[in-house]
C-alpha cells in the first residue's frame, strides 16, 4: 500500500454501523437499527397484525362461536382434540351439515374408518353432497387430503385420524395448511392429541363434563362438555367453555 493512503479496513470499520446491543429489548433495536439504515425504509406488520378477520363457518354453538372469534377460520387448518366420546366428531358433523344444507360439497378422510352415515344424516348432513375417502394408512389419507384441497371445491374438508399413531413429519402439516389456505379450505383434523403445532390456526381439547340420561338410565340425552381453547393465532389460548350436544350423535 503507498505512503499516505488511507487504511481501508479502519476505514471501513469506522463508517459501519455498530451491532446493536442485544441486551436491550428487541423493540427498541429494531427503531435503532431503522434509524441507522435511514428514512426510506419503514417496519412492516408483524404476522398477525394488519391481516383481515378470517372468514369463518359458525358451529351453531353461540357459547363456543364465542370463544373462537364467530366460527371455524375457513383457509386454515384446526384441529379438534379428546378422547372417545369427547364430542370431536359430533363437531365436526354439525359443521358438515351446514355447509351440505347450504348446497356445498364437503370431503370427510376417513383414516379411522369411524364415519357412520347414518349418524351423519340423523345430524343433519345431506349425504349427496358428501366424499367419503377411506384410507388404509395415515399417509395415504394426507394424500387424499393433498388431492381434495387442490380440486379447490370443498369448502371443508375433515381428515380424521383418530385411530392412527404413526408419526407425521412437520411439513406435511405446513403443506396441508398452505394448500387450505390458497383455496380458502376449512380443513379440520380430528385426533386424540394434538399433532399439527404451530401449523394449526386453531386447536380444541374436547372433554366430556356431564352427561345426561333419559328416565331409566336408557338414552343418552346429552352430553355436556368442556371445551378448552389451546391455541387460536387471534386470541389468546387457555379460555373454555361448556357447551351441550345431542347424546344421540356425541362422538
Amino acid at each position: 500500500m503507498p505512503p499516505g493512503s488511507p487504511n481501508r479496513a479502519a476505514t471501513a470499520s469506522a463508517v459501519a454501523t455498530p451491532r446493536p446491543d442485544r441486551t436491550r429489548p428487541r423493540a427498541d433495536r429494531v427503531q435503532a437499527l431503522l434509524r441507522d439504515l435511514g428514512a426510506d425504509l419503514q417496519q412492516g406488520p408483524s404476522p398477525d397484525t394488519g391481516r383481515n378477520p378470517a372468514e369463518v363457518c359458525p358451529t351453531g354453538l353461540p357459547a363456543l362461536d364465542q370463544l373462537i372469534e364467530g366460527g371455524l377460520p375457513r383457509g386454515h387448518l384446526s384441529e379438534f382434540t379428546g378422547p372417545n366420546s369427547s364430542g370431536r366428531t359430533t363437531l365436526a358433523l354439525s359443521l358438515l351439515a351446514k355447509i351440505t344444507e347450504a348446497g356445498h360439497c364437503a370431503g370427510w378422510i376417513d383414516g379411522s374408518d369411524a364415519f357412520d352415515p347414518l349418524s351423519a344424516s340423523a345430524a343433519g348432513v345431506t349425504l349427496d353432497r358428501v366424499l367419503w375417502a377411506r384410507p388404509p394408512s395415515s399417509q395415504e389419507a394426507l394424500r387424499c387430503a393433498e388431492r381434495l384441497l387442490e380440486t379447490e371445491g370443498f369448502p371443508l374438508v375433515v381428515l380424521d385420524l383418530a385411530a392412527q399413531a404413526e408419526a407425521t413429519p412437520p411439513h406435511a402439516w405446513l403443506r396441508l395448511a398452505r394448500l387450505a389456505a390458497s383455496t380458502n379450505t376449512a380443513l379440520i383434523l380430528l385426533g386424540t392429541q394434538r399433532r399439527a403445532g404451530t401449523a394449526a390456526y386453531l386447536a380444541l381439547e374436547l372433554t366430556p363434563a356431564k352427561a345426561h340420561w333419559s328416565q331409566g338410565l336408557v338414552l343418552l340425552e346429552a352430553l355436556e362438555l368442556e371445551v378448552i381453547l389451546q391455541r387460536h393465532r387471534a386470541v389468546p389460548p387457555g379460555r373454555r367453555v361448556r357447551v351441550d350436544l345431542p347424546g344421540s350423535r356425541a362422538a
